[in-house]
């Protein structure tokens, strides 16, 4: 491997960054506390009319301007010209910066997670925001250093999201062949009615601001458009790289979403969904108590005692916290150091 080919990112690099960028582990818990197995269709039509066309066209941009060094901003300067090229650039990096203010307020919450496996211990918001900004701080010193440093937290994430991912299948599969059934019924009325009890189900708006939900949850492969330089061969695995992650963040939501399912008891007197009704249960919390019940429903089914299924489900909720920090920071690296980089690079000096 030539000198020059050591420092670019490989399929499975590039793979990864995609992960981290697009594929949020917490939308799957979130998706099932908001509509139960009824999350699924409105997944499958997000990820059909609008996640895939849009990875196509990100790969088409992508080949096509593969010696660009500016990303979206090239693509749009080739298009429409440099001065709508910069104001959709410069829009689309300030909604991240949004983003980045938003989730940083709350990053203490896995890390409370990780060492409590609860969310109780989640300092005053003074302190909070004292963290926020040590965290951005921290995020961009390192993310100065390079793709090196970007590249490395990035992996480090997309690990920690395809290991949740494979703990929540394999354990969630184990439940159902013990027990025999989903602990939540199949239903077809399940897949058009949402399970939440605070839902208006004849409601049209209701459906609706969850497909927004849907949609946001695929969002953020463009961020990889700035890399396209920095990908090892690029005219080949660069489309290789977004296809193949497109399609498995696009199969996995839903089939990861019907897994909860699988020992979540979401029916009426159940503990979910009597938590959910009372409140105690939240999308802040949702992933964090989906992680908890999938343990303690794994040793139920292996015949754990009361006290051995809880401290497996405080384990796992634990590990959800960890994951769910180095996910967070793989996606910090990527979304600081990749939409930066396209307005510097792709702008003219003058």
């Amino acid at each position: 491997m030539s000198d020059k080919a050591k420092g670019k990112l490989s399929l499975v690099g590039l793979c990864l960054m995609i992960f981290t960028s697009v594929y949020g582990f917490n939308n799957i818990p979130r998706a099932f506390y908001m509509m139960g197995y009824a999350a699924i269709p409105w997944y499958i039509v997000g990820g059909l009319f609008f996640f895939l066309p849009f990875a196509f066209m990100v790969t088409e941009l992508g080949s096509a301007f593969k010696e660009e060094k500016g990303g979206i901003y090239s693509w749009m300067e080739k298009a429409v010209g440099p001065t709508f090229a910069f104001i959709g650039t410069f829009m689309w990096y300030a909604s991240y910066l949004v983003w980045m203010v938003n989730v940083s307020n709350g990053i203490m919450v896995p890390i409370t997670n990780m060492i409590f496996g609860n969310s109780l211990h989640v300092p005053d918001p003074w302190i909070l925001s004292l963290i926020a900004m040590a965290w951005i701080a921290a995020i961009t010193f390192f993310a100065l250093r390079g793709l090196d440093a970007v590249k490395k937290f990035a992996t480090l994430g997309g690990i920690a999201v395809l290991s949740l991912n494979a703990i929540l299948l394999v354990c969630a599969l184990l439940v159902l062949i013990l027990n025999g059934q989903p602990t939540t019924p199949i239903t077809a009325d399940a897949f058009v009615t949402s399970l939440n009890p605070n839902f208006n189900n004849g409601s049209a708006i209701g459906f609706i601001a969850f497909m927004v939900f849907a949609i946001f949850a695929y969002g953020g492969v463009e961020a990889v458009g700035g890399l396209v330089d920095e990908t090892d061969k690029p005219e080949k695995n660069f489309p290789r790289g977004v296809v193949t992650s497109a399609l498995i963040i696009a199969i996995g939501y839903s089939v990861m979403i019907l897994c909860v399912g699988f020992f979540m008891n979401y029916q009426t007197g159940g503990a979910f969904y009597e938590g959910v009704k009372a409140g105690t249960i939240n999308l802040g919390n949702a992933g964090y108590v989906t992680m908890q019940y999938l343990g303690e429903a794994l040793g139920d089914a292996f015949g754990l005692d009361h006290s051995g299924a809880v401290a497996i489900g405080s384990i796992l909720a634990r590990y959800m916290g960890l994951a769910m920090l180095l996910s967070l920071m793989g996606a910090f690296f990527t979304l600081i150091y990749s939409p930066v980089k396209q307005i510097i690079s792709g702008t003219p000096d003058k």
